[in-house]
């Protein structure tokens, strides 16, 4: 039968823990108080030059934020120019190639913004942007009935289908429920307005699949049974739609209708702004870096920390061989105590 003799012994943790010194030598390894106020003045906002030659500088979800927040300030500054030069020059019977510079905005908003700006030029840093559109002849699935499953699938690459059944005399409320349980699934959400019409949502980067490859299959009741019906989404006019009229035709009121979307681009600028003096806060109050002195200063108390821990090495390494050569006679007597 194995056994365990325990003696007292002075040794150190054999897990990992913060280095103990002997009376005298230093007893920390943090940066002097004098020094710790001592920080070098960092730009107000870190440049995208920075984050590439010093990506371990700040944490992941921080990169992030930092990456998004200057895609969306860099894409509503140009688009901002843009449309300042359009109006300028368009009042002036000129603007052509301003246009055409505002519609290559229009179109590559998505990649040069990194999807941070949706299509009223809102920001969207923590969530997708988002389109919301109708689907005509879907009003009918909230009218009583006696009840139908339907089948909606989503082409456009990887075909995904999804069932909803509508059960029998069910209630509007009780219909559009159903239909978020299906359509979920297909990253669709349909929400009921005070006027008792459905809308709908969907990320962006699916609107291209939802406007082109959206069918419907039902039981011959709201919708046929024998093949799928190709729905037609029709997506809610939105700012960029209408910038991208005014720069293909500049009409005498145009210029109220540019106004209020530049309005919006200010206030969601603003936001931004307010975002980055935040971030900005929050990687002054993480930075780590040591001046000289500071950087000094630390490593002679590491040192001397270090060169202490010799001697308690030491201690530890005889208190086991002690222990692992302990005679017989005293386990017996230990055990008889």
């Amino acid at each position: 039968m194995a056994m365990q003799v325990g003696l007292k012994t002075t040794s150190l943790a054999t897990t990992p823990a913060p280095v103990r010194t002997t009376p005298g030598a230093a007893t920390s390894v943090a940066r002097p108080d004098a020094l710790a106020n001592v920080r070098p003045t960092g730009p107000q906002f870190p440049e995208s030059a920075l984050l590439s030659r010093r990506p371990l500088r700040y944490n992941v979800q921080l990169n992030q934020q930092l990456t998004s927040v200057q895609k969306a300030e860099s894409y509503l500054s140009e688009t901002e120019t843009q449309l300042l030069m359009l109006r300028h020059q368009a009042t002036r019977g000129g603007g052509a190639e301003s246009a055409k510079a505002v519609n290559m905005l229009l179109r590559q908003r998505g990649t040069l913004s990194g999807g941070t700006v949706d299509r009223n030029f809102n920001v969207t840093l923590q969530q997708k942007s988002q389109v919301n559109f109708t689907l005509p002849g879907m009003e009918k699935i909230l009218e009583p009935s006696s009840g139908e499953t339907l089948v909606f699938a989503l082409g456009g690459g990887r075909r995904e289908l999804t069932a909803v059944a509508i059960p029998p005399q069910a209630t509007p409320r009780q219909a559009l429920m159903q239909l978020n349980v299906g359509l979920g699934k297909l990253g669709i959400h349909a929400t009921l307005s005070g006027e008792g019409q459905v809308r709908f949502q969907v990320a962006e980067d699916r609107w291209a699949r939802v406007s082109h490859n959206f069918s419907v299959r039902g039981e011959g009741q709201q919708f046929p049974a024998d093949a799928f019906t190709l729905l037609a989404p029709a997506a809610e006019p939105s700012r960029e739609d209408e910038v991208g009229l005014l720069a293909s035709q500049w009409s005498p009121g145009a210029s109220g209708k540019m106004q209020q979307t530049l309005e919006q681009i200010t206030r969601e600028r603003s936001k931004l702004h307010q975002h980055q003096e935040r971030v900005s806060a929050r990687i002054q109050d993480m930075s780590a870096a040591y001046t000289p002195d500071e950087a000094l200063e630390t490593a002679r108390a590491l040192g001397s920390a270090l060169a202490n821990g010799g001697t308690q090495y030491g201690l530890l390494a005889k208190a086991l061989a002690a222990q692992g050569n302990v005679s017989l006679t005293t386990v017996k007597n230990l055990l008889g105590e």
